[in-house]
C-alpha cells in the first residue's frame, strides 16, 4: 500500500535504450487512467490532490518521464515526440489498448500531443493548465523561463555537471515546445476537458481557444486560481469536476 492505495505493480521497463520507473495502482478491475505529471516532476505527482480519490475507481498508470524520478534522462534532446513514443511503450508494454488520460501542465501538453499521436489508445482526455506552444505562455513567465534555461544551458556547458545537463534538458521542454496548432487539435474527437486557473500562466485566451478547438469539449476556469495553486480547491471544485467528466459520479 502506498498512501492507502493499493499498488498493483511498480517496476521498469527497457525502452529506446533506458528503463524506465512507472507504477500502476488503484482499482485493479477498474479502467485505466493514465496520470502525467507537469515540468520535471516525477509518476509521485498528483498523491494529495487527485490521485487517492481517483484510485478508488480506475486502476491509475504514471510514469516517470525522461531525467525523473528513478529514470535516466539519456543523451537525446528533450521533446514531446519523444515522450510521445515513451508514453506509446509503456502502455504496450503494459498491454494497455484504451484509456483516459489526465495530465498537468506539460503532463497535460504530452497528452494533448499523445491524443494527436495515437488517438487510437486515447477515450478521454482531461488536461490542467496546458498550453499548445509557447505563444500560450504569458510574455513574462515564458521569459522567466527562458533566462532559467539560458543559466542552465551555460553551467552545464562550463561544468558538465549531470545535474546542470538535466536541469537544463527539463526546462528546455518550455522553450519552443510543445509544437502543436489549434487545427492539429481538432482532430481530437474523444470527450475533451480543458481545465486552468483564472491567473495561470497560459493566456486565457488562449487557454478558450484551445476548448473551442475541440468540437463538443468543456471547459472550467476556476476562480482566483493559478497555475499550481488551483489544485487548492481540489476537494469541493476539481475533484467533482473531473469525476463527472470521467463519468464515475
Amino acid at each position: 500500500m502506498e498512501n492507502n492505495v493499493n499498488v498493483i505493480d511498480y517496476g521498469f521497463f527497457d525502452h529506446d535504450g533506458l528503463s524506465f520507473e512507472y507504477q500502476v495502482s488503484g482499482n485493479p478491475d477498474g479502467k485505466a487512467l493514465v496520470m502525467l505529471n507537469g515540468n520535471g516532476g516525477d509518476y509521485h505527482c498528483f498523491e494529495g490532490d487527485l490521485y487517492v480519490p481517483l484510485s478508488e475507481y480506475f486502476k491509475i498508470i504514471r510514469f516517470s518521464t525522461r531525467g525523473t524520478g528513478k529514470t535516466p534522462l539519456g543523451d537525446k534532446h528533450l521533446t514531446f515526440e519523444l515522450f510521445c513514443d515513451d508514453l506509446k511503450a509503456l502502455l504496450d508494454y503494459l498491454g494497455v489498448e484504451g484509456a483516459s488520460f489526465f495530465g498537468f501542465s506539460d503532463g497535460g501538453n504530452l497528452a494533448m500531443c499523445f491524443a494527436v499521436a495515437y488517438p487510437q489508445y486515447v477515450e478521454r482526455l482531461a488536461v490542467f493548465g496546458s498550453n499548445l506552444n509557447t505563444r500560450g505562455t504569458k510574455t513574462g513567465d515564458q521569459l522567466g523561463i527562458i533566462k532559467d534555461h539560458g543559466i542552465y544551458a551555460i553551467k552545464a556547458a562550463i561544468t558538465k555537471d549531470p545535474q546542470w545537463i538535466r536541469k537544463r534538458e527539463i526546462e528546455g521542454m518550455m522553450v519552443g515546445q510543445p509544437k502543436l496548432n489549434y487545427k492539429k487539435l481538432s482532430a481530437i474527437k474523444v470527450p475533451f476537458l480543458n481545465v486552468f486557473g483564472e491567473h495561470d500562466m497560459i493566456k486565457r485566451s488562449h487557454s478558450r481557444k484551445i476548448t473551442k478547438s475541440v468540437k463538443g469539449a468543456e471547459e472550467v476556469m476556476v476562480l482566483n486560481g493559478g497555475h499550481s495553486t488551483a489544485f487548492r480547491k481540489t476537494d469541493f471544485l476539481i475533484l467533482p469536476v473531473v469525476k463527472r467528466f470521467l463519468d464515475i459520479i
